[in-house]
């Protein structure tokens, strides 16, 4: 619940005010943390992802996907920290990823807001985004994808959306959680405490 901070000799005036909060920069209210694991380059990203940050977004993204291929390896985008995560951000990662994909790189969101993996399912602009809940979970999805891959010699798809915790919540939380391999249920399946949690929205 927010609190009302009643006007003081001290505090600011609105004009300053103003003009402070218009000199924010998208890197004041988004950031990122890039490192390699395994087969993957992982972003971590804390912070408000909206339409604001989105072009900082989008930059990062570029930057991972080209240190991938030059590894010759996959790009995990770490949401997991997110305070805040747009529709319209999660629309653009998953344009991006089906360009980057059709140049040798793929692209996997870490997330374990099931409001966004269900968002991810039932939208045609994300539907073929992968969703995972883990970084270990995207991992493994990455190797054995890559396996696969490599085995018959052809593209194997992503079965995707899918969201794979190690283990289940209590009803109490809004952050569902499923065990390895479990698909998200589709529409009709979700339970209500979830449903009746607000989506991310468009900013």
């Amino acid at each position: 619940m927010k609190q009302t901070v009643a006007a003081s000799p001290t505090a600011p005036a609105p004009a300053a005010a103003a003009t402070s909060a218009n000199s924010r920069t998208p890197a004041d209210q988004l950031s990122f943390r890039t490192r390699r694991r395994g087969e993957a380059v992982i972003v971590s990203a804390r912070g408000e992802a909206d339409a604001f940050t989105l072009p900082l977004w989008r930059d990062k993204v570029r930057d991972a996907v080209e240190e991938a291929a030059r590894a010759d390896c996959a790009v995990i985008i770490d949401a997991g920290r997110l305070d805040f995560l747009s529709l319209r951000t999660l629309a653009a990662l998953a344009r991006d990823a089906r360009q980057y994909r059709r140049n040798g790189t793929e692209i996997c969101l870490v997330t374990t807001d099931l409001n966004i993996a269900r968002l991810a399912a039932g939208d045609p602009r994300t539907a073929d985004l992968p969703v995972r809940s883990t970084v270990v979970s995207a991992l493994t999805a990455i190797h054995l994808h890559r396996r696969a891959t490599h085995a018959t010699n052809r593209p194997c798809p992503h079965h995707t959306p899918q969201i794979t915790p190690d283990q289940r919540g209590t009803p109490h939380t809004r952050r569902a959680h499923y065990l390895a391999g479990e698909t998200v249920p589709g529409h009709g399946g979700l339970p209500p405490t979830v449903t009746a949690a607000p989506l991310p929205g468009h900013r």
